[in-house]
């Protein structure tokens, strides 16, 4: 029986592809170079409402999971493309408030026992992943959540003492951990970096007092600046998310936050827009999911980023900006290299091998598995060689930049010269550069970057997709590019070392 898990990507800002119930196998047939293009051309369209679009993977949760008991041994049974090293994510789903805007599985409120009961878990589950993971170091660790700093400073101790019991943690590992205006008084601050914690990711969402009222935010902007103003000198490594796009929002909110920001030394900032269709349940399922801020969105973000580099701000992702000698960014940036990343806590996604995973969504579960002394996985999806390769190429064009040498040497594939064709469509349309062998998405990609790099899925991925049954199709809406455009690869990918590299 074939199964889908029906939390993942209900929402989808994906529209649904209206072919895609009645699909044309034969477009996965050979086509002329110049056919490519064309087809390229007819099949772009706007598919989400907010730019830079940070929510999204590949390859797009469409696929076939499996169910059932792993050990962790069985989890990462495949080599790593990158031997010896590895990160943790660890969830803490605890929050003062539950903002309007989040979708996280977070538990509001001040629950002390639960918070008990919840570390002592995750402690359970690191001894579970210790024996596994004793050969290899940790060269980054990042708590997220919910709000970890939520937790009381005793419970913090526990935990990042625990990490460094039962890991190897690299001398230099890059230790971060989210936080939220309230619950970082000085003393905390300190005990954090006398934990080893050296980067603070700090969600602050906006200054504007208007836009903050209508958020369930529980602080004060003087508040927050004063938490901020001793983040940078105790941590000095400190991110702040920043958020636009809100309702009634003053054109000039955006930089003037950043604006402030910047007067208190923050040396790192990222920008999101407010994602209006995630849970807008009554919008058509056949047209993009484009609202009437759109365009504005777009330039906003483009002010935002003129505004940083005059500050000395450099991108490290589409919409993360930092000043290099004074932030890092390891964590996210080297997750587009496949990577291992070990998953704690519920609902926390990890990526072994040639293998992506999630675990329980369901704290009770979460609890129950780890009692019996199991792994508390929930689900996970086995990527081919290939798709395995295209997952760090895909992710790396849509976020960063694709330094086609590095790629081949490895993974002893040319995707230059298997997606050779596409390439040039691409550049020929203006939205790829492609310069001294590295490809970048163009300005002009931005309305459609959540959805070109997924051109360069393997043909024989959307032979899976074709295959699967009507309910999937139903279920999880498409990138129109996937089902659309048809063959995209100008040759097969090699034998050799692209199908040993991870076995």
């Amino acid at each position: 029986m074939k199964h889908y898990h029906e939390s993942l990507n209900k929402k989808s800002r994906l529209t649904l592809d209206p072919l895609a119930s009645q699909p044309d196998v034969s477009m996965l047939a050979p086509m002329e170079p110049e056919r490519l293009r064309a087809r390229i051309g007819d099949a772009l369209r706007i598919q989400n409402d907010y730019y830079p679009c940070f929510d999204w993977t590949f390859p797009p949760p469409i696929t076939q999971k499996v169910r059932g008991a792993v050990t962790p041994q069985q989890l990462f049974e495949h080599p790593s493309a990158v031997p010896g090293r590895y990160s943790i994510y660890l969830h803490v789903p605890f929050c003062q408030s539950l903002c309007k805007f989040c979708y996280y599985p977070v538990i509001p409120g001040q629950h002390d026992d639960e918070m008990d009961r919840y570390v002592n878990a995750l402690v359970s589950e690191m001894q579970l992943y210790a024996p596994v993971m004793a050969g290899a170091e940790c060269e980054s660790i990042y708590l997220g959540g919910g709000t970890p700093t939520h937790l009381p400073p005793r419970l913090l101790a526990q935990l990042l003492e625990a990490l460094q019991r039962h890991f190897r943690i690299a001398r230099d590992a890059e230790i971060t951990i989210e936080s939220a205006p309230g619950t970082l008084p000085a003393d905390k601050l300190a005990l954090l970096k006398g934990l080893g914690v050296n980067r603070l990711s700090y969600g602050i969402q906006t200054l504007d007092e208007k836009l903050l009222a209508g958020l369930n935010r529980n602080y004060t902007v003087a508040g927050a600046k004063a938490e901020l103003d001793n983040a940078v000198r105790i941590l000095g490594n400190v991110n702040i998310d920043t958020m636009y796009g809100f309702e009634g929002e003053p054109k000039s909110a955006l930089l003037d936050t950043l604006r402030a920001f910047i007067d208190l030394g923050v040396p790192c900032v990222s920008i999101y827009a407010l994602d209006g269709q995630r849970c807008n349940s009554d919008r058509a399922k056949d047209v993009p999911a484009h609202d009437a801020q759109f365009d504005h969105k777009i330039h906003t973000y483009r002010a935002a980023r003129e505004f940083l580099d005059v500050h000395g701000f450099r991108p490290v992702l589409q919409n993360i900006f930092l000043q290099p000698e004074r932030a890092s960014y390891r964590h996210q940036l080297r997750r587009w290299e496949n990577l291992p990343l070990v998953a704690l806590g519920m609902s926390s996604m990890g990526y072994a091998p040639r293998r992506l995973y999630q675990n329980q969504i369901s704290l009770k579960v979460y609890y129950d598995k780890l009692s019996r002394g199991e792994l508390p996985v929930m689900e996970w999806e086995d990527l081919t060689p290939q798709l395995e390769i295209m997952r760090e190429v895909v992710s790396q064009l849509r976020f960063t930049e694709v330094n086609l040498k590095r790629i081949h040497d490895k993974y002893g594939v040319d995707v230059g010269q298997v997606y050779r064709d596409l390439i040039t469509a691409l550049v020929d349309l203006g939205y790829v550069e492609h310069r001294h062998g590295v490809l970048r998405l163009t300005d002009a990609a931005a309305h459609y970057n959540n959805i070109i790099p997924m051109l360069f899925a393997p043909d024989e991925f959307k032979e899976v997709i074709y295959g699967l049954p009507e309910e999937y199709r139903e279920n999880f809406p498409l990138p129109f590019v996937l089902t659309q455009v048809g063959a995209t690869q100008s040759r097969p990918f090699p034998m050799g070392k692209a199908e040993t590299a991870s076995c």
